[in-house]
């Protein structure tokens, strides 16, 4: 044991101190959020506003995976905890959500992320700290291209989602006069520019462009605009209240059409609920991003497992959203070791190649250069009261 043998000038002991200090930060800074039994998880988004509907039923999707896991013994010995933040689908709440998780709650890593433009915003604050990020949902391109080293995601991007809609459209028979309907923003001008590349090699016309409000309740105008210009197919770059709403008015205006939604709209039930007409969404088609609808043999094992983890909880399309994102978490934690680190994890996902993540519509493949890791997708249509898988390209009824 040493031990001085004279008082410490205090500078020299201040100087020790931040030595000291220093050095105990460097110990942890290879695995902060990891124990000897724990892991911590952190997951941020809307439990509050406009938008909590999505909230609890994502996050649930994704941790009922975590729960799975630890009932089995954990990864490595290690238990998954979650803290869950509320971010209300707000720019300003989001990035307070994710610095309290990253430097108060201190997770290993976040996997989180419903809607694009906070996830956005919270993105600096994350790549600024290294902490690694799996997004849930969230498809605006900018968050994941160009790649940052720590942000995955297995859902498709929003240009990607314009490139299945626009290949379905122009499988379609006799389909040449295409009508646009879409929000002002980047999350649809991604879809949209994506969407108008292959339409344009396709020789479609683009005979109406429609603009909806988020919180519109009547779409009339843009109904009766897009029936003047005699369109096939309106493509709807919408979030699913303005959709309703327009359906809603284009059932009620008689505008024969067929409608290809984008993948936020996946939940084809819930969405004839709040038209509040089944008849008035027979000729709509959505982009998927899961292997199968609800009750289908596909997704059964995934219903089974939220009803045993979250048994008050209904299961909706929109609960499996995060899914996907878990079950490629648990596989790059066992490949990435017991001596657990945030960048052994990353070169654990960055390695994963054609990895089967179950819920997903594709393989899962990550490289240094590519972070989006399944971009395919299929298509849905209701049925009478039924959802069908119809693929990704039209079929005759």
């Amino acid at each position: 044991m040493i031990k001085f043998m004279r008082p410490v000038p205090s500078h020299v002991s201040c100087i020790v101190g931040a030595l000291l200090l220093g050095l105990s930060g460097l110990a942890g800074a290879a695995s902060p959020g990891v124990t000897d039994d724990t892991i911590v998880i952190g997951m941020y988004g809307p439990l509050t506003g406009p938008q909590s509907s999505w909230g609890h039923p994502v996050m649930n999707g994704a941790e009922m995976i975590y729960k799975e896991i630890n009932e089995q013994g954990g990864i490595h010995g290690r238990k998954i905890k979650v803290i869950r933040e509320d971010g209300a689908c707000d720019s300003a709440k989001t990035l307070a959500a994710v610095k309290k998780l990253i430097h108060r709650e201190e997770v290993f890593m976040v996997n989180a992320g419903i809607c694009s433009g906070p996830t956005m915003a919270a993105k600096p604050e994350l790549v600024n700290n290294g902490v690694p990020h799996m997004l849930f949902a969230a498809s605006l391109d900018a968050i994941t291209y160009p790649v940052a080293r720590n942000v995955f995601t297995v859902a498709p991007t929003g240009r990607q989602d314009g490139k299945s809609i626009a290949e379905f459209v122009t499988s379609i028979p006799d389909t040449k006069r295409v009508a646009i309907v879409g929000h002002a923003d980047e999350w649809a001008k991604s879809k949209h520019d994506a969407f108008m590349e292959i339409a344009n090699q396709a020789g479609l016309e683009v005979v109406a462009n429609e603009t909806l409000e988020r919180n519109i309740t009547d779409a009339a105008a843009q109904v009766l605009a897009i029936k003047r210009a005699n369109a096939d197919a309106v493509v709807l770059l919408t979030y699913p209240g303005p959709t309703a709403a327009f359906l809603r008015d284009a059932y009620k205006y008689d505008l024969k059409a067929n409608f290809i939604g984008n993948n936020s709209l996946i939940d084809l039930l819930a969405l004839a609920e709040r038209v509040g007409n089944p008849n008035a969404v027979q000729t709509t088609y959505v982009t998927a991003t899961i292997i199968g609808p609800l009750g289908s043999t596909e997704l059964a094992p995934y219903e089974n497992m939220l009803k045993k983890h979250y048994p008050s909880d209904t299961p909706k399309a929109e609960s499996f959203y995060g899914t996907a994102s878990a079950i490629t978490i648990v596989e790059a934690l066992k490949r990435a070791g017991k001596d657990l680190s945030r960048e052994k994890f990353i070169d654990a996902l960055e390695g994963m190649q054609d990895f089967d993540a179950g819920i997903a519509p594709c393989r899962v493949s990550f490289s240094a250069e590519n972070h989006q890791g399944c971009q395919t997708q299929t298509i849905w249509a209701l049925r009478g009261d039924a959802v069908t898988n119809i693929g990704p390209h039209w079929k005759v009824k």
